[in-house]
């Protein structure tokens, strides 16, 4: 058998210098694809087409002669036995291609390791880096997996990617419970104007690093402070009850609220008071899934009643894209989102939803539906009557409807 390192050799040079085409051994209608923890990469139907043709070769041009089996070299590389035959192949498939398709894809997959980090200052985290695993994508072996896969006829392989935990954990850096991600809250925010894209950015800065002790109560009107122009806040939509939909200090902040409910939804928390907006906003779909707040009127309330304190932790994962993670001690509890049902919805935009939660914890099951009703936007779009220039009686919304809070 020959040396391995030197059979790697004469498969970059191979992958390289002879891209030749092959025959695809699946049809159009199978595509490919490639899959990893859970993920799946299909492969398009362009990148599919350069996979097709076919090519002969010799695997070692510059480094043997005659030239032999390319074959033989494939299966010594994976440690199997077999005979070295003196003749050029032919081969269905182009393995440069598809070595090249998969190191582009390491580029979606590849991160590098990260070593935590977390720094408290008067009961609230300062500075924190979260533990990150880095992977890193063997293209090559990859290559190798998808050829034998192709040449069986399948239409699918996994991807082999290598692990690197940090070397620190999380749980070494404090004495609070503050161990691992716990729970995760997402919503987006697309169309939201500046006013409220700034006023969610204050209000992250006023919740991140936040920790709950174990066993508080925590509430969002407490911990946010007063909505001032002082406090960093700028005037935009809001719901305001009979007053319709006008223009407040603050406006979007519900965005944060909204957020802060689905972590806690999703960490299994027992929720104390929550509210649902007036009407269905776009920004809080899928609807039933809202938390309004209003300081002295609405307010987000829940429990932390898991083993140690919570860390909360939010932060714009994009542009339009709000996430509040939760770390803490992971109890063993197991909790199942259902979807959430949305009924008699009429054409005035009315509408009702409800959203159920099951915690099992220590062999119990607990379950929660948390119910919403949306009055028609219309009641909270306030028309007005005034004088246009040019002495015309007018009359029109003095809140764009399709400008929610």
């Amino acid at each position: 058998m020959r040396d391995k390192t030197y059979l790697t050799i004469l498969i970059f040079i191979f992958l390289v210098f002879l891209p030749g085409k092959a025959v695809f051994a699946a049809t159009a209608n199978s595509p490919f694809s490639f899959s990893y923890n859970g993920q799946v990469f299909n492969v398009s139907q362009d990148a599919f087409n350069l996979w097709q043709g076919t090519s002969t070769i010799a695997p070692n041009p510059a480094l043997a002669s005659p030239p032999v089996d390319f074959n033989s070299y494939l299966l010594n590389f994976l440690g199997q036995d077999s005979p070295v035959q003196n003749s050029a192949q032919t081969y269905h498939y182009s393995l440069s291609a598809i070595y090249s398709y998969i190191k582009n894809l390491s580029t979606q997959i590849n991160i590098k390791s990260q070593e935590p980090e977390l720094e408290i200052q008067n009961n609230r985290v300062t500075k924190f880096i979260p533990p990150q695993t880095g992977l890193s994508l063997d293209v090559l072996t990859s290559s190798l997996d998808a050829l034998n896969a192709l040449t069986a006829n399948a239409s699918s392989s996994e991807l082999t990617v290598y692990q690197t935990p940090p070397q620190t954990s999380l749980a070494q850096t404090n004495n609070l419970g503050i161990n691992q991600l716990i729970a995760e809250g997402v919503s987006g925010f697309k169309g939201s104007p500046n006013n409220r894209r700034h006023n969610i950015a204050v209000g992250i800065e006023k919740f991140q690093g936040l920790i709950i002790p174990q066993g508080a109560e925590f509430s969002f009107d407490d911990n946010l402070g007063p909505v001032t122009a002082e406090a960093g806040f700028l005037p935009e939509l809001v719901i305001k009850g009979s007053e319709g939909t006008i223009p407040e200090l603050g406006g979007g902040l519900c965005q944060v609220s909204t957020t802060t409910f689905r972590a806690a939804m999703a960490a299994g928390l027992p929720i104390t008071a929550r509210r649902n907006h007036a009407y269905a906003v776009q920004y809080y779909s899928p609807q039933g899934t809202d938390a309004t707040i209003y300081p002295g009127s609405a307010d987000l309330k829940f429990i932390n009643n898991t083993p140690g304190a919570i860390l909360v932790w939010p932060y714009e994962k994009d542009k339009n894209t709000l996430v509040y993670d939760f770390y803490g001690t992971n109890d063993g509890r197991k909790v199942t989102l259902k979807k959430p049902v949305v009924y008699d919805r009429l054409p005035d935009g009315s509408m009702k939803a409800t959203w159920t939660r099951l915690v099992t914890l220590n062999g119990e099951t607990s379950t929660s539906t948390f119910k919403s009703v949306y009055q028609p936007p219309a009641l909270f779009h306030k028309t007005e009557t005034f004088i246009s220039a040019s002495g015309t009686q007018t009359s029109g919304l003095k809140i764009p409807a399709s400008k929610t809070p």
